[in-house]
């Protein structure tokens, strides 16, 4: 497999969109970054480049100063620098795919060595995952080798995968808010019992103590 080169480039990386401490701070709460691959997201990325004919696919999310692969087909790196990500520039239209036809001849990332050395990205396509509170997380991208388009029903489903993206991610968030309610709840019942034995002890010793010692 190809792998990202993670030193510094002579192009700049994307603009920071607005707004985007709390959206990095919304990627936080899920605590899902460097966590281990799972199923879900795998069979994404197989889909993708399988439905979209490219040796590359990624669920990339973007943190604040890299883009980390939760999941990803065809290339061994982990994590880039955000300033090497494509995909930071996705961060900037939450309602398109964005498409880079032929990398070389894009003046956004034809100095970029992702594009000059391996893996010589020549075509991109990223779908923004975007919650329902409107963050965009990050994309499910696919990349090749050659400069190309996509078919309108394979751009279709490249969002598609990204809707599902999110579902699952606001999905382990819902699950972790509901484990901290369960914990509350235990911590109120072992409180709550706690209380309520003191309070039977209390009255066993006023029962067991000499009815001249009862105030």
């Amino acid at each position: 497999h190809p792998t990202f080169r993670t030193h510094s480039m002579s192009h700049c990386g994307a603009p920071i969109p607005e707004g985007d401490q709390a959206r990095v701070d919304a990627l936080h709460r899920l605590d899902v970054l460097d966590t281990l691959p799972e199923p879900a997201y795998d069979d994404i990325v197989a889909l993708a480049s399988h439905i979209c004919g490219t040796p590359i696919a990624l669920v990339s999310l973007v943190d604040t100063e890299r883009q980390w692969f939760k999941a990803r087909v065809g290339l061994e790196a982990q994590e880039t620098h955000r300033d090497l990500a494509f995909c930071g520039h996705a961060l900037l239209s939450p309602t398109d795919v964005t498409v880079v036809e032929d990398a070389t001849l894009d003046p956004r990332f034809r100095e970029s060595q992702l594009v000059l050395g391996p893996p010589y990205i020549r075509f991109y396509a990223g779908a923004p995952i975007v919650t329902s509170d409107g963050h965009v997380l990050g994309t499910v991208c696919v990349i090749d080798t050659v400069p190309r388009l996509l078919k309108a029903e394979q751009y279709a489903a490249l969002r598609a995968l990204a809707r599902q993206a999110a579902q699952f991610l606001q999905t382990r968030e819902a699950a972790k808010v509901s484990q901290q309610m369960a914990i509350d709840l235990a911590a109120t019942v072992r409180e709550r019992d706690a209380a309520v034995v003191a309070v039977q002890r209390r009255a066993q010793l006023r029962e067991e103590a000499p009815a001249h010692q009862v105030r």
